[in-house]
């Protein structure tokens, strides 16, 4: 075999190497994932209440994480018929949402129904006004630590 062919060949070799070694490892049951955490059914999970009168929010972090310097926490928020909230982001946030419907709007701005697999971004200093004439659900992750709200 030409050397220029061998030394193409060489890093196929190595990836393929590591990976069998990666999955032998990982059988053999001497890896563990320590760095991963499951939160089975964590959709179906109580969830805490905003405790604003007649607005009907719930919203509880699953997982936060321990970096000071660049913190982010994720978790699941409710919303149902009742009053609106109006919440101000002191953070930049994410949320998709996994069941049902609500209506989100900027306050003085547009308004958007997002009903499963919308995905909405909200800008650290947003202003915005959450209803549902039911309820929906949506899995947020925001760039805060656990419990700052």
């Amino acid at each position: 075999m030409p050397a220029k062919k061998a030394l193409f060949l060489l890093p196929a070799f190595i990836i393929t190497a590591f990976l069998s070694a990666t999955v032998f490892i990982t059988h053999a049951g001497a890896h563990k994932m320590e760095k991963m955490q499951i939160f089975k059914n964590a959709q179906s999970k109580p969830l805490d209440s905003l405790k604003i009168d007649g607005v009907n929010a719930f919203l509880t972090d699953v997982v936060s994480s321990n970096d000071p310097d660049a913190p982010i926490s994720c978790g699941l928020f409710r919303m149902e018929k009742g009053k609106p909230l109006e919440y101000t982001y002191t953070y930049d946030e994410a949320k998709i949402i996994v069941e049902g419907e609500m209506t989100i709007a900027e306050q003085g701005g547009r308004s958007f129904k997002a009903t499963a697999g919308d995905v909405v971004y909200f800008d650290k200093g947003a202003k915005i006004v959450f209803t549902s004439r039911s309820y929906g659900i949506g899995f947020y992750c925001g760039q805060r630590k656990a419990g700052d709200i």
